[in-house]
């Protein structure tokens, strides 16, 4: 039984809502929402620093290319900077999501296990997925990923030997910021569809649940 079955259930008693159904049941269909959002925000996490560290491999990779061709006259000293800040890029937008995570699982910490303090923990999880969500859709908030990007084509580019004036390097660039911006916008369309589909009826669900455990 899920937490809407339950909720029916009390809406169908004529007496108070803790009286009229089981308090483990109502815990249990809690904790296996909570467990189905914290899967959901795990292969998320993971998924993200999965790219990042595919990324870092191939600017690794191009980067120690580099030092092997140094003194074959065929990079200069300033291309060596570009794998570098492509990685810096790619490990300071990981740490800011795992400086997120740990702010959250931080201010979790504050609720107890009492069933009010399960249902507001809950709450807030949906709060800091709502502010999630707002901030990826902001332009500044893909700048690092989009300077590691453009790292992994710079620092290709210059390692197969061709000038930054070679009229071609237009292509890949242009495919990029295309895949970007079709990318984020398709993102942010999901991402937005999903609080309103999904993320927002289950937090009206949640605080009508906190007005029933009020109620006389």
């Amino acid at each position: 039984m899920n937490l809407d079955d339950l909720m029916e259930v009390w809406r169908s008693q004529d007496v108070s809502p803790l009286h009229g159904v089981n308090e483990a049941l109502l815990r249990l269909a809690l904790r296996e929402e909570e467990v189905k959002a914290q899967n959901w925000r795990r292969r998320g996490r993971w998924i993200f620093y999965g790219a990042t560290a595919l990324s870092l491999g191939f600017l690794a990779r191009f980067f120690f290319i580099m030092i092997y061709r140094t003194g074959h006259g065929v990079l200069s000293v300033w291309d060596y900077a570009i794998p570098v800040v492509g990685g810096a890029a790619a490990l300071l937008s990981a740490r800011r999501v795992y400086a997120r995570q740990r702010a959250q699982a931080v201010r979790e910490q504050r609720f107890g296990d009492s069933l009010r303090d399960q249902i507001s923990r809950q709450l807030a999880q949906l709060d800091d997925t709502a502010t999630r969500v707002h901030l990826a859709s902001r332009a500044g908030m893909r700048l690092l990923p989009m300077v590691c990007a453009f790292a992994i084509i710079l620092a290709s580019w210059r390692v197969h030997g061709r000038s930054f004036s070679d009229p071609r390097l237009l292509i890949p660039i242009v495919l990029m910021i295309g895949w970007i911006v079709i990318m984020a916008g398709g993102t942010s369309w999901a991402s937005r569809r999903w609080v309103q589909r999904r993320m927002l009826p289950r937090k009206r669900r949640l605080e009508e649940l906190l007005k029933e455990l009020d109620a006389p």
